[in-house]
């Protein structure tokens, strides 16, 4: 028996009261005892190892609860500059990565400041890289620079047209230069050649690595298929005994369907690996104008686009629950959200639906009489903070008055809603802080106060904290094993620099991970 006593920094705890604690007694990776008295641990345990904290304070394990694992990590493969100084820094790696490639083989990478990443031309990087497709992303993810022979590859020249939601960057004489904007960025998504399974098998151990690092403990992934290298890749690290975040992933509709009739479902697995739901995908996307909206959006005649109607949605969501499978339904507009609010409604009036996890992904655009559905039939929303970001220009400039309907954080929770978080990544920055930080104050970082979007709908710490840990975990499915400090449960917790209950709102920017704790151990 293994057992340890945490002390010395304040434990909030998230648990049912928010509360906090002065130490907790962790045996077999498991919380065993909580208390506000370090010495009385201490005398129940008096054989326990004691590992005093200095500064700072403890928080439960972040759970993002929408990501895109192998997206993610590819990014990162060759080179992560979340800690480049200067422009030098980068060309160095840059420089680096390319002595240990063949001619035409692709290099990314990722996390740079735009402050250095608009500190390089293209004319720059071809001179490192005649020869090499070259990316290099933004640590927001809203800008990548490209090197000629990138743009060569996705066929971008003068004569290539802005793509709806994104910008192709150009000079003085109108040629690219190098730089793509938001939706702008996935014409060069949609060429890049996939790496061979060993590659991805590195890039992923290296991707979790990085995602523990921001203090995630627990990952919903929603881009993994039976039988590709993704899901292989979590597998054998998981068989070697180096799977360190917890993982819950997604299927989609046909591969659940498979699964479900093979007698699989939802929370199948262990410790480290789990069945989630399946996901299915309502409409557009607001940022390129195909959310499914009431009214049309401005400048034409469009109101997006639906891709599932109620009819086929409940069908599908019917079929895949009857087989013990839940679903995560993504939905952008608030006719979208209305259409998959109101088939949930109907599957919690129909005798033989088991009763399982019901989630809306996105859940951007809310109309007022549809926020309460979800408390009521026990919905929960899945809610990106980071994308404000990216999207709060379109939504102004796109549905005018109407963009009062997106991310409605404080109604959804004053209405009794389990608000859960997520990042989206690679769509958006990974960093919970960061999240809860937008969830606030409604802006990012280095905004000006002017640039607050809709305010009204800011939360308080304790409620973004909350979705990013105990919400996020009840969308996962896994609301009784992480996600707070309560005895029973994994002892997966976070020691972060400040105590972000003392800090001004403005230093959460300054704080930053000491360490994580999964199952009691330090993983980074």
């Amino acid at each position: 028996m293994i057992t340890k006593i945490f002390y010395g920094v304040p434990f909030y705890t998230m648990d049912a009261d928010r509360g906090m604690q002065e130490a907790v007694v962790v045996v077999n990776g498991k919380f065993e005892y909580i208390t506000s008295n370090p010495n009385e641990a201490h005398n129940l345990y008096p054989d326990a190892e004691l590992v005093e904290l200095t500064g700072g304070c403890v928080i439960p394990g972040f759970v993002d609860a929408h990501l895109h694992l192998k997206e993610y990590a590819v990014l990162f493969k060759d080179l992560d500059y979340s800690r480049a100084t200067d422009k030098n820094d980068v060309l160095r790696g840059v420089e680096s990565a390319l002595s240990e490639k063949k001619d035409g083989q692709w290099v990314q990478a990722a996390g740079l400041e735009k402050a250095n990443l608009f500190a390089i031309s293209k004319d720059e990087l071809d001179s490192f890289s005649p020869n090499n497709p070259l990316l290099l992303f933004s640590n927001d993810m809203r800008v990548v620079l490209a090197n000629s022979k990138a743009l060569e590859h996705a066929g971008i020249d003068e004569s290539r047209s802005d793509p709806l939601g994104g910008k192709i960057g150009r000079d003085a004489n109108g040629q690219p230069n190098g730089l793509l904007y938001d939706r702008g960025i996935d014409i060069l998504w949609r060429i890049i050649p996939e790496d061979k399974a060993r590659v991805v098998e590195s890039s992923i151990e290296k991707g979790l690595h990085k995602i523990l690092s921001y203090g995630i403990t627990t990952i919903c992934d929603c881009s993994i298929k039976p039988g590709s290298d993704s899901i292989r890749s979590i597998m054998r690290l998981l068989c070697r005994d180096k799977l360190k975040v917890r993982v819950v992933v997604m299927f989609g509709e046909q591969d659940a369907l498979r699964l479900g009739e093979m007698g699989f479902a939802s929370q199948f697995g262990n410790d480290y690996f789990r069945m989630g739901g399946f996901s299915i995908v309502v409409d557009g996307a607001l940022s390129s104008l195909t959310g499914y909206m009431t009214k049309p959006y401005r400048g034409g005649s469009s109101s997006g686009m639906l891709l599932t109607d109620e009819e086929e949605l409940h069908a599908i969501l019917k079929s895949h629950y009857s087989n013990y499978f839940w679903a995560g339904v993504q939905c952008a507009g608030d006719r979208a959200n209305e259409i998959a609010l109101r088939v949930f409604r109907k599957m919690g009036s129909e005798v033989g639906i088991p009763r399982l996890l019901k989630r809306i992904d996105m859940a951007m655009a809310l109309k007022d009489e549809d926020i309460d559905e979800f408390s009521k039939n026990s919905i929960v929303p899945v809610m990106m903070p980071c994308e404000i970001l990216s999207n709060r220009e379109d939504a102004i400039r796109y549905l005018g008055t109407e963009a009062k309907l997106l991310y409605r954080f404080k109604s959804l929770i004053d209405s009794g809603a389990a608000l859960a978080f997520a990042s989206d990544a690679p769509r958006a920055p990974l960093n919970p802080l960061y999240g809860i930080y937008v969830a606030m104050e409604r802006k990012g970082f280095t905004d000006g106060p002017e640039l607050r979007f809709y305010p009204k709908e800011s939360i308080s710490l304790h409620d973004a904290l909350y979705a990013y840990t105990k919400g996020s975990a009840t969308a996962c499915g896994m609301e009784k094993e992480v996600g707070s400090l309560e005895v029973g449960k994994y002892a997966d917790f976070v020691h972060l620099s400040g105590d972000i209950y003392a800090e001004n709102t403005e230093n959460l920017k300054n704080i930053s991970v000491l360490d994580v704790f999964v199952g009691g151990n330090s993983v980074i």
